[in-house]
């Protein structure tokens, strides 16, 4: 009797213990077409910087990702397969948190549009702008592995014969130009309808570098529009201050002319300005953690440092998030002036902005714009500043 009264005391803890929340979230694979050793990444975005968190090989059409997030805030993530010169150099979109369980589907190696389910919002709302153009994106998807295999076939041959190739290879940029045209109005007719949120910031952030990047852009009103219909406080967003100064750009730093300075911190929350740097030289450099270049440009600006301590400030800017600039920054030493608006691309950034970074800006001592220059190669900035600073 007393072990029956045990034993219906157990069932009745038992029926009272509540299953324990996953601390993870898995992510599940099924896709055909695709072959098998391909290779898919996993990787995890802050802003515009992204790294890889896992990666999985891909067998019989399954692959299989197990995250146990860092932190509560939600994950925005992208699928890529870009190793393989058969899927396009684009990726899939999706956010996730612990306890999610995600169902990825696919019929074929066009990546960017596979078919995704998820417990995250952003993922139906995601999914909901791809079904208004999957078709659009499907053949934009087939002309950029198109482009990639041009790309390929023209680096095996002499330059003087790759005049055929690099013709085929703009065709479809072209086409591809006018998709994305067609693409940026099924957008806007469903923002119009549609509540602001994170994603429709950022389609309003997309639209608004469209605007700014493609010659004689239809719809520049029409995005207007939409960011005017933003609250006061929606406006202070980061993607919608990125989207005003791509839409509204502001007054651009010339040769010539008085350099442009802002508010900027270094990594103990000191303010600072550039002004402070006046009586050297200044060279600005605007990177991310994100940028190979700008990484691989760190020991050579280590060495400008040290070669033209009594002439030379340096002060790179960063462009990335609080906590992105604050990992980097204990990842790649920096003996210089380490400095961030936590504005993003729509702080100073904007007003130096040549298209993209590493970007470069040579000051004189009395703070006039010298020569501003983007890209980087091994041994360009000891060469540049040396034609300045060995006069």
């Amino acid at each position: 009797m007393k072990a029956i009264k045990y034993l219906g005391l157990t069932l009745l803890l038992a029926g009272c213990t509540s299953p324990q929340p996953k601390d993870y979230y898995e992510i599940v694979g099924e896709v055909k077409n695709v072959e098998d050793s391909t290779i898919i990444n996993l990787v995890k975005w802050d802003g515009d910087t992204g790294r890889t968190i896992s990666v999985d090989t891909i067998i019989d059409g399954k692959f299989y990702f197990k995250i146990k997030p860092d932190s509560l805030v939600k994950d925005e993530l992208s699928l890529g397969c870009h190793r393989s010169k058969k899927f396009p150099s684009m990726s899939a979109q999706l956010w996730a948190s612990a306890g999610d369980y995600i169902k990825v589907t696919g019929e074929n190696t066009l990546i960017y549009t596979w078919k995704i389910k998820g417990n995250a919002p952003e993922i139906a709302a995601w999914q909901a702008y791809l079904n208004d153009s999957r078709d659009l994106w499907d053949e934009y998807q087939r002309n950029s592995v198109l482009q990639k295999e041009f790309s390929t076939q023209a680096r095996s041959l002499p330059r003087e014969e790759r005049g055929a190739l690099k013709l085929k290879h703009d065709s479809l940029e072209n086409i591809n130009n006018k998709l994305i045209i067609q693409i940026n109005a099924n957008e806007i007719q469903r923002m119009k309808k549609s509540e602001v949120d994170a994603i429709w910031m950022d389609k309003l952030r997309g639209l608004a570098i469209s605007v700014k990047y493609y010659k004689d852009y239809p719809y520049k009103e029409d995005i207007i529009a939409l960011y005017n219909s933003l609250t006061e406080e929606q406006k202070q967003t980061e993607l919608a201050q990125e989207a005003y100064v791509m839409l509204f750009p502001p007054q651009h730093v010339e040769a010539g002319k008085e350099m442009a300075d802002a508010d900027l911190f270094d990594l103990q929350g000191n303010k600072h300005h550039l002004a402070e740097l006046k009586g050297k030289y200044i060279l600005i450099d605007f990177w991310s953690s994100g940028c190979g270049p700008c990484i691989m440009a760190i020991p050579e600006m280590g060495e400008l440092a040290s070669t033209y301590k009594d002439k030379l400030n340096i002060v790179s800017i960063s462009t990335d998030n609080k906590k992105t600039w604050e990992r980097a920054s204990k990842e790649h030493s920096m003996t210089w002036n380490n400095w961030n608006d936590l504005k993003g691309n729509a702080g100073l950034y904007a007003r130096y902005d040549q298209g993209g970074i590493p970007n470069y800006t040579l000051i004189s001592p009395e703070g006039i714009v010298l020569e501003q220059w983007m890209g980087y190669g091994e041994g360009s900035l000891k060469k540049k500043i040396g034609e300045y600073l060995k006069k």
